[in-house]
């Protein structure tokens, strides 16, 4: 394919910049340039999900002191990100540009105005890390359920979300805390403050729960951990860290696949989770509270934001018109036809952002 060194100006210096500067000038390591290119995706995206604007549209009108600064907001306050995370974002993003205004002086002012953008200071607020439907069923599937011990992780997992358990009442679950009532199941919980709650099994985990205790526990003693550890021949309680040990392992992996599943995770984040699904689906937060074990309903509340994805979906519905954007002074920035339209995988490529 034919295009003109003019009209791939800027993504041949975002190239160079990743790939020659950092790497071969600057003699970074991997982690760093990683962290580099992660910032410069990160930014990519928000312009493709916020802004409207693909990859093949990117251009240095992109990169506005306002549109740099509303980007480091988002992540703030729609992302929730600590604030050492932003300023590393907004640092690479001036890099970029410090760089940019050092192969192009044309460049120099909109470096100069990026760059009078202070760091951000304080603390954010408390992160609420959740997993999507899509998500949750990625993390379902990475255990191998060749092994046993892949089998009791992959239902251990399906269990924390389905019962909201935190890990501690998951580990001090026994045989005796699954109530049967005909073909319903519920699950008994003994919370903080020594105080008990009952949260039913949904029908379909049913099949998956009897699997896993046809397996595990053959035997059915009452007493019995439901998730245990074997050691000298015994069942014992299974300690938290195992859980996060085992979590963590599958979200690193997954993580290295597909960025954007969080690299971390621990058992809280499926009690999360569920609290966040039943918010979508409308069911009230004083249920939410009880279902969790919440001791008042303010700890439950911060399941009643909108997130990013209903917000928008919200923005799409009522705003069918596309606005132009605008620059600091208020005047129209058009984004530049460009001849590869639709080509935005290759341009990823180039870049070295695929």
């Amino acid at each position: 394919m034919r295009i003109n060194k003019s009209e791939l100006y800027f993504y041949e210096l975002l190239r160079d910049f990743l790939y020659k500067y950092l790497v071969n000038q600057r003699k970074f390591s991997g982690a760093t340039v990683k962290n580099y290119t992660d910032s410069m995706n990160q930014y990519r995206k928000y312009l493709r999900e916020q802004k409207g604007i693909p990859f093949d549209k990117v251009g240095f009108h992109c990169f506005t002191k306002d549109m740099v600064y509303d980007f480091s907001v988002w992540l703030r306050e729609d992302q929730s990100k600590a604030i050492n995370t932003i300023n590393l974002r907004l640092s690479a993003i001036k890099a970029f540009l410090r760089y940019c205004s050092e192969e192009d002086v044309s460049l120099s002012e909109l470096y100069l105005k990026v760059n009078s953008i202070h760091r951000f200071k304080g603390k954010a607020d408390p992160k609420l890390e959740y997993l999507k439907p899509e998500q949750l069923e990625t993390i379902f599937a990475c255990p191998d359920t060749s092994t046993r011990n892949g089998r009791r992780n992959q239902y251990f997992m399906i269990h924390a979300y389905e019962t909201g358990g935190r890990i501690e009442e998951l580990v001090e679950m026994k045989l005796s805390d699954i109530i049967r009532n005909g073909s319903n199941v519920q699950i008994r919980l003994h919370g903080k403050g020594n105080k008990t709650r009952y949260n039913p099994l949904p029908g379909e985990v049913i099949p998956h729960l009897e699997a896993y205790l046809a397996e595990f526990h053959p035997e059915g003693k009452n007493q019995d951990y439901l998730f245990f550890t074997i050691h000298n021949g015994q069942h014992t309680q299974m300690a938290p860290r195992t859980v996060n040990s085992f979590l963590s392992t599958y979200a690193k992996a997954l993580h290295k696949t597909d960025p954007s599943f969080p690299e971390g995770l621990h058992c809280h984040v499926f009690r999360h989770s569920i609290g966040m699904a039943m918010n979508k689906a409308g069911i009230p937060i004083s249920y939410i509270k009880d279902f969790l074990g919440h001791s008042s309903i303010d700890s439950t509340a911060i399941y009643a934001h909108a997130d990013n994805d209903a917000m928008a979906a919200a923005l799409r519905s009522v705003d069918q018109e596309v606005l132009p954007d605008k620059d600091s002074e208020g005047k129209i920035v058009a984004c530049p036809d460009k001849k590869w339209k639709g080509k935005e995988d290759y341009l990823l490529s180039f870049c070295g952002l695929a």
